[in-house]
């Protein structure tokens, strides 16, 4: 398995009110990386388009340990873990210029035929490019979105020209912001966001009105627990489900 690392420095334009990097700019910066190492491996985003392939993220686990500061100097580091007929698991840990760990994160992608927008059966050459050797790999454990939601608060989105990507469709980044709108202003003023869990069902385009809902918060040590529900609004299809952990400051 081929490793790649990037530098980062964090400007004030990711930041929050705190100094700190949001938490969708990290995402944004695990993303980028994952580009990057893509484009260096020759199977990037552009070469895919050729032949009418193409990832869709499905799942984010995430755990941070401490948020980077503006001008802060972070690296993100990613690899491919394992492919499973057209399920593929990649890696990231962010640390910092001391190398003690930020963040580790875990995601879950589909490969996917483009045009008729199915998965796909990963090509034998994606193997060599990311030396990957363990075919049938388990699957990561990710969270169970199997629930009942009960909506306690939501608020809703017209999806902006601004939040489409290269892919022509809302960025994978935008939900967690959405979700983290609804998050009760106590909970976002005296904990931090420590840990989160995405999966994503259905895209969202551009024009969509779209509700994130958040479920009644749960307690449990010294954390705060929620369950997210994004849905676009004219048809009630749920397109991303999220969960949230939030550790006091």
């Amino acid at each position: 398995m081929r490793k790649y690392i990037k530098e980062f420095t964090v400007p004030y334009y990711d930041s929050d009110k705190n100094g700190t990097a949001y938490p969708a700019s990290l995402l944004a910066y695990m993303e980028e990386t994952s580009s990057f190492h893509s484009d260096d491996l020759g199977v990037g985003v552009d070469e895919l388009r050729k032949k009418n392939y193409g990832w869709m993220l499905n799942r984010w686990n995430v755990s941070l340990h401490r948020y980077p500061k503006v001008r802060e100097k972070i690296f993100v580091e990613t690899l491919a873990t394992g492919f499973d007929k057209f399920y593929a698991t990649r890696e990231f840990v962010i640390y910092d210029t001391d190398k003690s760990i930020i963040g580790q994160a875990t995601t879950l992608w589909i490969f996917l035929d483009i045009v008729r927008k199915r998965p796909i059966r990963i090509p034998k050459e994606f193997y060599e490019a990311y030396n990957i050797v363990n075919e049938n790999q388990p699957p990561y454990d990710f969270y169970n979105f199997n629930f009942e939601f009960a909506t306690e608060t939501s608020i809703d989105f017209h999806v902006r020209k601004t939040d489409i990507d290269y892919n022509n469709h809302v960025n994978n980044v935008k939900y967690l912001n959405w979700m983290l709108e609804v998050i009760p202003d106590e909970v976002d003023n005296d904990y931090y966001l420590t840990e989160f869990d995405i999966q994503y069902k259905k895209e969202i385009k551009l024009g969509d009105l779209i509700e994130s809902s958040i479920s009644e918060g749960m307690t449990r040590d010294d954390k705060r627990i929620y369950l997210h529900k994004i849905n676009t609004i004219d048809s009630n299809d749920v397109n991303t489900y999220g969960r949230t952990v939030w550790k006091k400051r």
